[in-house]
């Protein structure tokens, strides 16, 4: 058919038509598997989460949702594999506070700038633990200051990852203790070898200690929330001794910020429509997070992760870390 036979033939297509092929080409995604990159290892919270949440958009989508753990380099190996795909929507990066807000003022060199990323969907928040050894003499976060200061030699503080080497270091800050710093491959790591007595204090996320703390393996002296945790009620928070000591974690699930709009749109949606729902709600709380208003746009999304990056990076620097 000649051009100007073909221009003649669409001119005489309905508008509706046309307008409703385009709408049917929108809602196709997803339209095949989607991958959510975990940028650390199973276990921890931001698996966990992923798998919980991942799993309700199968549902919800009709399409897989499939988890892969890429763990390295504090999150980075993984983040920048999601940096490199696509800009489609079928990757997603599980964002954390460790790739997403502190990264930046710990390394020098990063493989990836976190506004690379757009946050569509943030899942929620949650305090830190700080685990001492079940035995320990210590009752309190008063009580282990006072025992800290005493010792001849400073006690050792074990990490996993940015998330809980930073409310350590601010912690030194604060109360004017020293750690010696243990550095570990994952936060679990570092959690039995609390109870082993190789080190004396860490201060893992609430979803990965919380079995060891319910089981009597480590003792729960505080969070490092503002108030108390509604699952342990019982645990103060650090800010009841040392007002100005408050820092949280988060998790969000964020693409390329080349990715378009319409399909950033969709995610935000559907996310967060599956976050609330009852069942899902019910479990994302019973992990010790507590998700924003379900109807946060992509906007307060992104604008939320910003600010905890700034909140972040003076945290850092409150705790004279110097980047590697």
């Amino acid at each position: 058919m000649k051009r100007r036979n073909v221009l003649a033939a669409l001119g005489g297509l309905p508008v509706a038509a046309a307008l409703g092929a385009g709408a049917q080409a929108q809602e196709a995604y997803p339209a095949r598997l989607v991958k959510i990159l975990v940028p650390f290892g199973p276990g921890g919270s931001t698996d966990i989460i992923s798998r919980l949440i991942g799993k309700q958009l199968e549902t919800m989508t009709g399409k897989p949702f499939v988890i892969e753990n890429k763990p390295g380099a504090t999150g980075m190996i993984g983040t920048i594999q999601v940096k490199n795909a696509p800009a489609d929507g079928y990757t997603i990066l599980l964002g954390s506070t460790s790739t997403l807000a502190a990264n930046p003022s710990l390394y020098k060199q990063m493989t990836y700038d976190p506004t690379d990323f757009t946050t569509v969907a943030v899942i929620g928040t949650a305090g830190n633990f700080m685990l001492v050894k079940p035995d320990a003499p210590y009752k309190t976060v008063k009580e282990f200051v006072e025992y800290a200061k005493k010792q001849p030699k400073p006690l050792f503080s074990g990490y996993g990852n940015a998330s809980s080497r930073v409310p350590a270091a601010l912690f030194e800050v604060t109360t004017g203790v020293k750690f010696e710093e243990v550095a570990y491959r994952d936060a679990v790591s570092s959690i039995q070898d609390l109870n082993a007595g190789r080190v004396d204090c860490v201060f893992p996320d609430q979803v990965v200690g919380e079995s060891y703390v319910r089981s009597g393996y480590v003792r729960a002296l505080a969070v490092t929330s503002k108030e108390r945790s509604p699952l342990f009620p019982d645990i103060p928070a650090i800010a009841e001794t040392y007002p100005d000591y408050v820092i949280i974690a988060f998790a969000c699930f964020a693409v390329r910020k080349e990715t378009p709009d319409d399909i950033k749109q969709k995610l935000n949606r559907v996310i967060m429509d599956a976050i609330y729902e009852p069942a899902i709600l019910e479990r994302v709380k019973q992990l010790g997070f507590i998700p924003p208003p379900k109807d946060w746009t992509i906007a307060q999304c992104d604008a939320f992760v910003a600010k905890e990056r700034e909140d972040w990076t003076r945290y850092i620097k409150l705790a004279k870390i110097e980047p590697q």
